[in-house]
C-alpha cells in the first residue's frame, strides 16, 4: 500500500502543486476553510430540520425546534453564495497583493446587481445558495482580475498628496466600481427579458437542455450520477442534472409500486430510491472517507473535521467533507470522488438485473435516511447488505488518496509548528 500511495503521490503532486499555485484557486480553498463554521453548523441543521424519523420530526415540530433548525439552515447552507461572494474576492485580492477591502465590497455589490430582486423589497433566497455559487466565483474573480488590470495600467483616480489613504482607496476603485455596476446592471436587465430570466438561470439552463430526454436506462442513468458529481467537484449543486430525471424515477416508482400492490414482477430497475445506492455519504460517496479521517486521520485538522462530519455523513450531509478538506476543486481526491458513483451505481444496477438483491420496491427513501437503513426500507434486508458492501468498497477506494493528503497536511502541520 505504502509503494502505491509513494507512486501516486509522485504522479499527482506535481499536478496538485501546479493547480494549487493558481492564486483563484487558492483563495477559493483558503475562503471554504474560513466558512467551515458556518457550513457544519448549517449541516447539523439540515440533518435536525429534516431528519425522516417520524418520533422526531413529531418532537421537533411539537417543540418548535424545526423552525429554529430551519431558520439556522436557511441562514447559513441556504445562502452559502451570499458568504462566498464576500469571502472569496477579499482571499483572492490578499493572494494578489492587492488592498482587498474595497474591491470585496465591488464584488459584492456586482453580485447583488446581477441577481434577480424585486426592487426596494428583496432578492429570492434561491439564488443566494448553491445555485448561485458559481456566478459568485466567477463574479469574484472578474471583479479581482479587473480592478488588478486597472491598477496595473494606473487608470484609476489620483488624489492630491495629503489626502487620506482610506479616502486615495475608495476614490481609486471608483472606477472598477462603476464598470462592474453598468456591466452587471445591463446584464441582469438584459437577460431578465430573456427566457433564462437571469444569469444563474442560464448557468443551470445551459446544464440542463442538454440533458432533457435522457431515460431511464443504466448508461442515461450512469450518466447522471456522473455529471452530478462532475459538476459538484466544480461548485455546481448536482441537483441541476436530477432535477431533469426526477418525473422519471418518481413514475417509475409509483409503477413498482402499484406492480407489487397487484402482486405482478416489478417492471424497473431503477427508481427514485434507486439513488440511495449510488452515492454512500453523499455525492462523490464520501461516508468512507469520514470514517476514515475520524478514525484513522494523523493530522490534527483532518481528523477534527471528520470527528463532526462523520454523523451529517451518515445521513447524506456532506458539506463538511466538500469544503472542509476541501474536495472542491482539489486534484488529489478527485479521482475517489467521480470514480466512487460509477462503480456503487454499476454494481447496484448489475446485482438487481441478475437478481442477486431484489428491484426496489417503489417506496420513496428520504435522502436524509441514515445509510442501510435506507436501503432496507427501500427493499429490505438484501439491499441494506449491499449498501454495507457499497461502504465498504468506496472506503477502499478512498484509503490511498486518502492517506497521501493526510500525510500532506501532516508535513503542513509540523512547518507550522516549527515556525512558531
Amino acid at each position: 500500500m505504502d509503494r502505491f500511495i509513494d507512486a501516486l503521490q509522485k504522479r499527482l503532486m506535481p499536478i496538485a502543486k501546479k493547480i494549487s499555485d493558481i492564486k483563484f484557486l487558492s483563495a477559493l480553498g483558503a475562503t471554504f476553510q474560513i466558512l467551515l463554521p458556518i457550513i457544519l453548523l448549517g449541516s447539523f441543521a439540515c440533518l435536525g430540520a429534516f431528519l425522516n424519523i417520524p418520533a422526531w420530526q413529531s418532537f421537533v415540530k411539537n417543540t418548535g425546534l424545526a423552525t429554529i433548525f430551519m431558520t439556522i439552515q436557511s441562514l447559513t447552507l441556504s445562502i452559502i453564495a451570499l458568504y462566498v461572494a464576500i469571502v472569496l474576492p477579499y482571499q483572492y485580492a490578499t493572494k494578489l497583493g492587492m488592498k482587498p477591502l474595497s474591491i470585496t465590497i465591488i464584488s459584492f455589490m456586482t453580485f447583488l446587481l446581477i441577481t434577480p430582486h424585486k426592487l426596494y423589497t428583496d432578492i429570492p433566497t434561491q439564488w443566494l445558495g448553491y445555485p448561485g455559487l458559481f456566478t459568485a466565483m466567477l463574479i469574484s474573480a472578474f471583479t479581482v482580475r479587473f480592478t488588478k488590470l486597472l491598477q496595473d495600467k494606473k487608470i484609476y483616480l489620483r488624489m492630491p498628496e495629503g489626502v487620506p489613504p482610506i479616502v486615495e482607496e475608495s476614490f481609486a476603485s471608483l472606477v472598477p466600481a462603476l464598470f462592474s455596476a453598468l456591466l452587471a446592471t445591463f446584464i441582469e436587465a438584459g437577460l431578465a427579458k430573456t427566457s433564462f430570466g437571469s444569469i444563474h438561470q442560464m448557468i443551470y439552463s445551459l446544464i440542463q437542455v442538454p440533458l432533457q430526454g435522457i431515460g431511464l436506462s443504466y448508461p442515461a442513468y450512469l450518466l447522471v450520477q456522473i455529471l452530478s458529481t462532475l459538476f459538484m467537484f466544480f461548485g455546481i449543486h448536482g441537483n441541476a442534472v436530477f432535477s431533469i430525471i426526477s418525473p422519471l424515477t418518481l413514475a417509475a416508482s409509483a409503477e413498482n409500486l402499484k406492480a407489487l400492490s397487484s402482486e405482478l414482477p416489478l417492471p424497473h430497475i431503477i427508481t427514485d430510491s434507486f439513488s440511495v445506492l449510488c452515492q454512500p455519504g453523499g455525492i462523490g460517496g464520501t461516508f468512507g472517507l469520514a470514517f476514515l479521517m475520524a478514525f484513522t486521520a494523523k493530522s490534527k485538522r483532518l481528523k477534527t473535521l471528520g470527528k463532526m462530519a462523520i454523523i451529517p455523513a451518515i445521513f447524506g450531509i456532506n458539506e463538511p467533507l466538500l469544503f472542509g478538506i476541501p474536495i472542491l476543486l482539489n486534484p488529489l481526491l478527485f479521482i475517489p470522488y467521480i470514480l466512487n458513483p460509477i462503480i456503487c451505481t454499476t454494481i447496484s444496477y448489475l446485482s438487481i438485473a441478475l437478481g442477486v438483491t431484489p428491484r426496489l420496491s417503489g417506496v420513496i427513501v428520504n435522502w436524509t435516511m441514515p445509510q442501510i437503513i435506507s436501503g432496507f426500507l427501500a427493499q429490505g434486508v438484501p439491499t441494506a447488505i449491499l449498501q454495507i458492501v457499497l461502504i465498504i468498497i468506496t472506503t477502499l477506494i478512498w484509503i490511498p488518496f486518502f492517506k497521501m493528503v493526510d500525510r500532506q497536511i501532516m508535513l503542513e502541520e509540523t512547518e507550522e509548528t516549527l515556525v512558531k
